[in-house]
Order: C-alpha cells, then sequence, then structure tokens
C-alpha cells in the first residue's frame, strides 16, 4: 500500500515497473471527470502507456455490470488494470483481470453455493487500485462484491490472486 501526497502521480512508473503497455483503467460515470482519474490516465500516459478508460463501472456492481466490464476488457486485451474509485470501480477491475485472465463460465469462481467457488488458477495480470473512498477496503482484498441479479443475492469472489498489487 503506498499512501501520501502526490502518490497518484507515481501510478503510471509503477504500472510501467509492473510490465503492463496497455491498460484498462476503471471508474464510474460519477469520477469520470474528476481529479483522481484525470491524474490517473495523465500518470500512464506520461510514461507511454496505452490508457483506455472505462467509466461503467456501476455503483453496488451485479452479474451483468461485471459481464460488460468483462467483455470491454476482453475485446481491449489489455495486459493490467487500474480501479479508480470507491470498492465498486476496483471490484469492478477485479472481476475484469480475473475473467480475463483465466476465462470460464461466471459462476466457476463465485463463492458456493450459489457458485462453484472454483479457485483461480494462477497469478493474475498485473493491478493496482488508486481508491478514492474509505470504508470497504477494496483496495487491499481479495474479494469481489456483487449482486447476482437472477437470484436477488449480494455474493462475491474471494481468492488471494485478485487482490490488487498495489492500492
Amino acid at each position: 500500500i503506498k499512501y501520501g501526497a502526490g502518490v497518484t502521480g507515481e501510478v503510471g512508473c509503477d504500472t510501467k515497473a509492473l510490465g503492463a503497455s496497455r491498460v484498462m483503467v476503471v471508474t464510474d460515470h460519477n469520477l469520470a471527470q474528476s481529479e483522481p482519474v484525470s491524474l490517473t490516465v495523465e500518470a500512464l500516459r506520461k510514461e507511454g502507456i496505452d490508457a483506455v478508460l472505462f467509466d461503467r463501472a456501476r455503483v453496488e456492481p451485479t452479474d451483468g455490470s461485471l459481464k460488460e466490464a468483462i467483455r470491454f476488457a476482453d475485446e481491449g486485451k489489455f495486459d493490467g488494470f487500474v480501479g479508480v474509485g470507491g470498492g465498486s470501480s476496483i471490484d469492478t477491475a477485479k472481476a475484469a483481470n480475473l475473467y480475463t485472465s483465466y476465462p470460464a463460465d461466471f459462476l466457476d469462481y463465485v463463492n458456493t453455493p450459489i457458485g462453484r467457488g472454483q479457485p483461480v488458477p494462477g497469478r493474475l495480470k498485473p493491478m493496482i487500485a488508486v481508491p478514492t473512498t474509505a470504508g470497504t477496503g477494496a483496495e487491499a482484498s481479495g474479494v469481489i462484491v456483487f449482486h447476482l441479479e437472477e437470484r436477488h443475492a449480494k455474493t462475491g469472489i474471494s481468492h488471494r490472486a485478485v487482490r490488487p498489487i498495489l492500492g
């Protein structure tokens, strides 16, 4: 965990050091034009990293909103992820990273008894979290929380491999 004045400006250098060159920056529409997002994108581009903004993370993610992010990530062929915002944006980035690193049926990694609870097969692509809120700890946890709409259930995915490398 890195913290302090100006630390968001180091995201580009950190991402480059992790070996990523094409990064999906995940946030929600309320933060898309905010200073944390613009600083993040600027820091990435300053290091020559192709930063593509996905601003459709949903506050209180659903399986549908996560699947939308996963499709975007799959089509974008990203080799790194940066989540900027609260737990919802960070969890959305974690899901996009997981399912593009190890494609599977959506319920494969979801915790039992709702999902199959399969373990993540290995390391994911580099991911950095830039939290703009305090409370959920998404930047330091290996948990993805979402609402499974067809079952009307709040559930998640829990595995140490989904924890961001830096938060």
